[in-house]
């Protein structure tokens, strides 16, 4: 979350959207929907849910923001949407707005549009992204509604095979990319590629960036392993070749002629000599 405005109107803000909060009364899940299909294995399926649409969520954020008032009655807080819809998706921010001008932005909902052609799907896709940065930014709960059933159909990521993730591509400064090429450039440094590493992306392209960034862990990690070991055995190399040579300077030191050494016990002559 991004905050904007004077600091001083912070805590100002920060009261006015507690007390916004504190007066939410939870919306009726009035809609149902039925979802029905089949699974990846080909079962069919068919349940039913209960769901708040956009204009219960607004309903209830609206009605406790009108009790957020000062002492002339005037409402303290407020708040609205950026959107920004493309062939590729759909981005929704809700601005937190307070009276003395201070602001906070919400991080970025991003869904990826799969029928950009069609201006009712398209309507359809930003009410649900508002409605699910509405309700994350005053901390409604609202199940998914029909549009969610929707776009689960498209956005479920799939693991990927290390074939798949080594040919996997994404669009990139309008062109397309090898992922972990431009993941590497981004290892590398490069500004851009880390820009786009960090920005909002589909679901898929979530799950292939997230398991790039495993398999570069492991491979951290066994490089350290190796570096580890093979530390361990040039010290215990070095421990050897000391050991060895104390040993020869021991060796050294004895005397030379301790075994050739002789007794005079069988002869009482020599022993006068001495």
């Amino acid at each position: 979350m991004e905050f904007v405005g004077k600091e001083e109107d912070r805590i100002k803000w920060a009261m006015h959207f507690a007390q916004v909060k504190a007066n939410i009364v939870q919306p009726q899940r009035s809609h149902k929907v039925t979802v029905s299909g089949k699974s990846k294995a080909g079962k069919p399926y068919s349940y039913e849910y209960k769901y708040a649409d956009l204009a219960d969520v607004d309903a209830a954020v609206m009605n406790a923001i009108k009790k957020v008032v000062d002492d002339k009655g005037i409402i303290q807080f407020s708040y609205m949407f950026e959107v920004e819809s493309t062939q590729e998706g759909v981005t929704v921010q809700t601005l937190l707005i307070d009276a003395s001008g201070f602001y906070a932005i919400t991080n970025k909902i991003w869904f990826k549009n799969a029928n950009a052609w069609d201006a009712q799907a398209t309507a359809s896709l930003i009410s649900y992204a508002k409605r699910y940065s509405l309700s994350a930014a005053f901390g409604v709960a609202s199940e998914d509604d029909n549009d969610a059933g929707d776009q689960k159909t498209f956005t479920q990521p799939k693991v990927l095979t290390k074939k798949q993730l080594e040919e996997y591509s994404v669009t990139y400064q309008g062109f397309s990319a090898n992922l972990m090429d431009l993941y590497q450039e981004a290892l590398d440094g490069v500004e851009d590629a880390k820009k786009w590493i960090k920005s909002p992306h589909t679901p898929q392209d979530a799950q292939a960036i997230h398991q790039i960034n495993e398999m570069h862990k492991r491979e951290k990690a066994r490089k350290a392993d190796i570096k580890a070991t093979q530390e361990k055995e040039k010290a215990e190399q070095e421990a050897q070749s000391k050991q060895a040579a104390l040993e020869k300077i021991q060796q050294a030191k004895k005397d030379p002629f301790a075994d050739k050494k002789v007794t005079s016990a069988n002869d009482p002559e020599v022993d006068k000599l001495f």
